[in-house]
């Protein structure tokens, strides 16, 4: 009886062990999903490419420029404009459903002074109210003709709702803005998230794609062959800004940059 036992004992042990590792490897698995960003960051650094504005351009396209917030702190916009010459700048606006980007106001007032071409963008945040989001990106906005189309940047997932509902929140912000500007809006996310997304879901194929795709030896074309803009780096360096900043590369050319403008 006792080695029946022992016997017994052993095989339950076994169990646990087989079902520890099993949940191991499934949070293993997720937690990959979840952070491919930056996993992939850490194990292929070179895919964040890192240099002067003037020196980051990109075979086969001519027309840049870069996207800024409040994690760049005071920008000598003049310094920006008459050294580095951005072809268009887009600026945060806001966070959420109550977070003003503390230099919106500077930044969006200077990029008009200074003559550049600049688009707001909004940052959701997937466990908050989408109505109340828009309401707030459109409080905070004040767009003129001749202004870029308004930006819904999305990178994460929710952990309050299902895919199916977040995607239902998302595009009853971009149909609120939408209504509210007479303008379609512009859909930013990276890569990952847009294949995982958007990629099969008809519903997003009329909004315009801006991609972060941080990978300079291949373009966007593989992910969706219509994106407008794409931002392969997020460590350019520019005259009037210190530290990194996002730079982005538009897929077309001047004329058609101009037809993106608000009439």
């Amino acid at each position: 009886m006792a080695k029946k036992r022992r016997r017994s004992r052993k095989k339950k042990n076994k169990n646990r062990r087989n079902i520890f590792l099993v949940i191991a490897l499934a949070i293993i698995a997720f937690l990959t999903y979840w952070y491919y960003e930056e996993i992939q960051s850490f194990f292929f650094p070179n895919q964040h490419v890192k240099g002067n504005f003037s020196k980051l351009k990109l075979e086969g396209y001519s027309v840049y420029g870069i996207d800024v917030s409040q994690y760049q702190g005071k920008i000598d916009w003049k310094a920006l404009k008459t050294e580095e010459k951005p072809d268009f700048v887009f600026i945060r606006a806001c966070a959420g459903k109550n977070h003003k980007d503390t230099k919106f106001d500077y930044n969006w007032k200077q990029a008009e002074k200074q003559n550049l071409l600049r688009g707001a963008y909004h940052y959701y945040r997937p466990n908050e109210n989408s109505t109340e989001q828009a309401n707030f990106f459109i409080k905070t906005v004040k767009l003129e003709k001749g202004d870029l189309p308004p930006i819904l940047d999305i990178e994460k997932y929710s952990r309050i709702q299902n895919l199916p509902k977040l995607k239902d929140g998302l595009l009853n912000w971009l149909q609120i803005v939408e209504e509210h500007y007479g303008v379609t809006p512009i859909l930013y996310t990276y890569h990952n998230f847009y294949l995982n997304t958007f990629v099969h879901d008809k519903r997003f194929d009329k909004y315009p794609l801006w991609i972060a795709w941080y990978n300079t030896k291949k373009n966007p074309n593989k992910i969706k062959k219509d994106w407008v803009f794409w931002q392969f780096t997020d460590r350019a360096r520019v005259k009037g800004i210190k530290g990194d900043v996002d730079m982005n590369v538009f897929n077309g050319n001047l004329q058609d940059l101009d037809g993106l403008r608000l009439r």
